[in-house]
This record gives structure tokens, C-alpha cells and sequence, in this order.
């Protein structure tokens, strides 16, 4: 792997920022597509499933998880619908207002959600970086993340 990355169709040293977050998300998006293929789940179907799976009590209410994931109820309500078609979630009444609806794993939902994170894990802890230069990066992007979402 070469020093100075080639960016197709730009004079060398005019990538900036965006263009290198750009490309970062690409890189890890095809990762990230690799990883949840073998479960037959789309990366927009895994984040909906480790979010429930992350949430208090193992339930996510939908508007919780499309504010988590960014994403509208109705657009969640179609991957909710494949997810709970394939078994992996059902809706449930929401103990606090039966009026309310509540998402949560099915056991086989559990065990795809913590495969999947547990390979994302392993293909993390795989990159060649040392533990000092992890944490910095950590705190860099956090930084960036902070600062785009207050844009």
C-alpha cells in the first residue's frame, strides 16, 4: 500500500477532508456489506438488529431505533417487516402503553446480531494499528463526528 492514496480525477494533494471521510465510509461500507452477506442481512438490516439488541431490557420502541439509526418510522417499518418475515424480530405490545408497540430479538435474531458484531470486532481488532495510535484516531473521530453533527 502506497504513502499518498490515488484519488481518480482530482490533482494530486486536492483531496480534502470530505473526500478522504468519503472514501474512509466506501472502504468500510464494502467491509461492512462482506461481513453481514453470509446472514443474508443488508447493513441497514444488521444496524437495525444491533440496536435493538443494545437497547435497556433487549425492546426498542420503533421511533427509538429510527432516531438512533437516523431513518424515518416508515422506512424502519419495511426493514422491521423483512426482519420479522425472516424470524429474527417480532413486535410486541409495549408494556408501559399497550396503545404502543415494541420491538425485540428473536433468539435467533440474538445469536445473528452477536455473530455479525462479534466478526466486526474480530475485523477491527485485525487492522494494523497500534493500541496508542487506536486511541487517538478514537478521540479524532469522535471529534469530527461532534463537530458534523453540530453543523
Amino acid at each position: 500500500m502506497s504513502d499518498a492514496p490515488e484519488w481518480p480525477g482530482l490533482p494530486e494533494g486536492a483531496a480534502g477532508l470530505l473526500t478522504r471521510i468519503v472514501r474512509l465510509n466506501m472502504l468500510v461500507t464494502t467491509v461492512l456489506d462482506r461481513l453481514v452477506e453470509p446472514y443474508g442481512l443488508s447493513v441497514a438490516d444488521y444496524l437495525v438488529l444491533a440496536t435493538i439488541r443494545r437497547s435497556p431490557d433487549r425492546r426498542a420502541s420503533p421511533v427509538t431505533v429510527a432516531g438512533v439509526l437516523g431513518r424515518t418510522t416508515g422506512g424502519l417499518s419495511l426493514a422491521v417487516d423483512r426482519l420479522a418475515a425472516a424470524g429474527w424480530v417480532r413486535r410486541l405490545p409495549d408494556p408501559a402503553d399497550r396503545r404502543r408497540i415494541a420491538l425485540e430479538l428473536t433468539a435467533e435474531g440474538r445469536d445473528i446480531a452477536e455473530s455479525v458484531n462479534a466478526s466486526l470486532h474480530e475485523w477491527e481488532a485485525g487492522l494494523p494499528l497500534p493500541a496508542k495510535s487506536r486511541g487517538e484516531y478514537v478521540r479524532h473521530l469522535d471529534e469530527l463526528i461532534a463537530l458534523v453533527e453540530d453543523a
